[in-house]
């Protein structure tokens, strides 16, 4: 969210405050008395504050009601129309609630789409956001067609900045997806194209590479392929492999669902219609799941590996944080090289992770609910925090 705000701070060279004085000028919005820039930067800032102390259905309705006062406004203010879009979509994300996150995701796309010329920087961040917003739902063929599609138009106009991006969306894909022999000669296309050429890209591409040898690499050949990428003081090191996260008891029932529905759905064929409408193992009316979340902080050492691991706040009630401390420990990033003045700490990194979940119609009901399903909702906040200070300068 802090990005958007980043962007609407840097283009009318305000800040706006937290405390008392930002819930005052929300409600000077809520009154009809701000621009849509400034409603724009006063309720995504109200909304992360909430969204921050975990309140997450609070944040949904502050930005609820900032696209309710200017979704009219789209033409003519497209981009804070669209910040308060994106914004919507991060909450509703780490809330569980998809169909909210995927209509949100699409409104901020066609309000740049159709309001501004195809090479503005926002349009272009905008291109793969459709194809982001498959793989966030577990959607991977829907999500390399949509990037081969803004690939595509891309290429087609013209515009090489936006086809690059894209391209690089579909190596990642493709790797995520165990197919390294497709990644690397998607990758190989992309590092002969002339914008590959250029310093940013260049290490892009180059960081790409080292991440699928690093997904089969171990011991010292992973440790040789860490070192290779040195990264600048000032820069975040990238993460370039991770185990997957254990499952829950939560996550492991939603998983032993998944088998038997497939199962049942696959058996069907061969028996009774009858069988094929059988749930084994129905959602209840009484099923309901709390939002969870926990912000973790750890350093991230010179050489890649990380350290002391931590759990900084929480919901109440988690049963999970456990496993998530032992996944941040088996991580490995990229080497930094030492400065003058390293004291040999490194950089310290805090997530906010929040249980993955969704909402369903349990049986015998018809109200949806949010069940937990596995893995976590990831924000980096250290890179929010980076962000808004930039911006206070």
């Amino acid at each position: 969210m802090s990005l958007f705000l980043l962007l609407l701070a840097q283009a009318s060279g305000e800040i706006v405050v937290t405390g008392k004085r930002l819930e005052e000028a929300h409600q000077q919005c809520v009154r009809g008395g701000c621009t849509p820039l400034r409603d724009a930067q006063a309720s995504i800032a109200l909304a992360e504050a909430r969204f921050r102390t975990g309140k997450y259905l609070d944040a949904k309705a502050v930005l609820a009601g900032a696209i309710s006062r200017n979704k009219g406004k789209a033409e003519s203010d497209p981009k804070p129309v669209a910040a308060i879009y994106e914004a919507y979509a991060t909450v509703a994300l780490h809330e569980g609630n998809q169909d909210d996150y995927r209509r949100a995701v699409a409104s901020q796309v066609h309000v740049l789409k159709d309001n501004l010329p195809p090479d503005d920087p926002a349009v272009l961040a905008a291109t793969t956001a459709l194809g982001d917003m498959w793989v966030k739902t577990g959607t991977a063929l829907r999500a390399e067609a949509a990037y081969r599609a803004s690939e595509d138009a891309a290429l087609k106009s013209g515009n090489d900045r936006a086809a690059m991006l894209a391209g690089m969306k579909r190596v990642w894909l493709l790797t995520a997806t165990d197919r390294p022999k497709d990644a690397r000669a998607k990758l190989d296309e992309l590092d002969r194209r002339t914008l590959a050429q250029q310093p940013g890209y260049a290490t892009a591409l180059r960081v790409l590479r080292l991440r699928i040898a690093a997904k089969d690499a171990e011991g010292e050949n992973l440790d040789r392929l860490i070192r290779s990428l040195g990264q600048g003081q000032d820069e975040a090191p990238v993460l370039l492999k991770a185990p997957p996260y254990e499952l829950d008891a939560a996550a492991q029932l939603q998983e032993a669902r998944g088998r038997a529905r497939s199962y049942l759905g696959s058996s069907a064929a061969f028996g009774s219609r009858a069988d094929a409408d059988v749930d084994p193992d129905p959602y209840r009316s009484s099923d309901l799941d709390a939002i969870q979340w926990a912000d973790v902080g750890f350093w991230i050492r010179p050489d890649g590996t990380t350290a002391d691991a931590e759990v900084l706040r929480q919901s109440s009630g988690n049963p999970w944080t456990d496993l998530v401390l032992r996944q941040i420990a088996q991580r490995r990033y990229s080497a930094r090289a030492a400065g003058s003045g390293d004291d040999g700490q490194g950089y310290y990194k805090v997530e906010r992770l929040t249980r993955r979940s969704k909402y369903v119609v349990p049986t015998n009901s018809l109200i949806s609910r949010r069940v937990a399903v596995g893995g976590f909702e990831t924000l980096d906040l250290t890179e929010e925090a980076d962000q808004a200070e930039r911006a206070s300068r």
